[in-house]
């Protein structure tokens, strides 16, 4: 009989609100959790722990705490010369300093929690020889935050950058790791529609990528609209969080051999773009821990390019 490998293979969680409170019940799932860590409040919950020394003693650390702080921890573990594998949430740092001294400690036992190249779509963002070439994809990912009860006490509006470091980093790293190319020709415009917080609400940035032209607009400015259209020179690929549809072939002609809009040729409910790309991504994780294997060193690599990519243009505006 094989051995249980949940209780084979314990974890150390950094974080335990919000959106870490999601990854800690897939993780719960799937491996012990031994240690859920907070430096200085008192939890009754679980597994906690005000020790950061028991993370050392797992096989596993999961750092799901604000981004301002994954440095930190990434240097801690490294100095502390932990041998275990170290899950940490995107961005892996919110500064260009931190990012030269990243640089130095990573290792292939790293993984950055870029979950979007789990999602339903980063298959259709790979050249597709029916569908033709890729030559333009636009971006649109926006919430009206800002006029949200409250807000002003979220995170969300104490940094100008969030929405480059929490939502257009997403976008920045799928189209990188659709190919070995690098980003270029990056144009950004950016504007305050509400002068109440530090928050920077509305983001318009378009680049070059492997001779593709991508728009991206973010903004916490307007209506709730995620969504991702891909122009391919033999169709057109719409993608929200409803559905994918594909529109094909491109001589679609009325009698006079006149070009009408391609007929709908497929079309595939989606929960959501970001759908089960969270779960993915931390099975992906699990799995290879399990397996005691290394992570891609391309993958990592472009995890370091989207967050340069961010901070570059977060420069910029200071």
């Amino acid at each position: 009989m094989w051995p249980n490998l949940k209780s084979m293979i314990n974890a150390g969680i950094i974080g335990y609100r919000n959106h870490s409170k999601k990854i800690i019940d897939i993780v719960k799932k799937k491996i012990k959790i031994k240690y859920i860590f907070h430096p200085n409040k008192l939890l009754k919950i679980k597994y906690f722990t005000n020790d950061i020394n028991n993370l050392l003693n797992t096989d596993c650390v999961f750092i799901l705490c604000p981004s301002k702080f994954h440095f930190f921890y990434l240097d801690f573990l490294t100095k502390n010369n932990y041998r275990g594998y170290i899950f940490c949430e995107k961005p892996p740092v919110t500064n260009l300093n931190d990012l030269k001294k990243l640089k130095k400690i990573l290792t292939n036992k790293f993984y950055f929690n870029f979950n979007l190249r789990f999602s339903e779509i980063n298959k259709y963002l790979v050249n597709n020889s029916k569908f033709g070439k890729l030559i333009q994809v636009n971006i649109q990912d926006s919430k009206p935050y800002i006029f949200k009860k409250g807000i002003s006490k979220n995170w969300r509006t104490s940094d100008p950058g969030t929405l480059l470091s929490n939502n257009l980093i997403h976008y920045i790293d799928l189209i990188l790791n659709t190919s070995k190319n690098k980003i270029s020709k990056t144009h950004v415009l950016s504007r305050k529609i509400s002068n109440k917080f530090k928050l920077i609400d509305s983001f318009q940035v378009s680049f070059e990528y492997n001779k593709i032209f991508i728009n991206t607009f973010i903004s916490y400015a307007t209506v709730l609209s995620k969504r991702i259209d891909l122009y391919l020179t033999n169709a057109r690929i719409e993608i929200n969080d409803k559905a994918i549809k594909v529109f094909f072939p491109r001589d679609n002609l009325d009698k006079k051999k006149r070009f009408r809009e391609p007929k709908l040729y497929f079309k595939k409910k989606l929960s959501s773009i970001f759908g089960s790309s969270n779960l993915n991504s931390v099975n992906h994780f699990i799995n290879i821990v399990k397996k005691r294997k290394k992570f891609n060193k391309n993958n990592l690599m472009n995890s370091l390019e989207s967050n340069k990519i961010i901070l570059d243009i977060a420069k910029k505006l200071d």
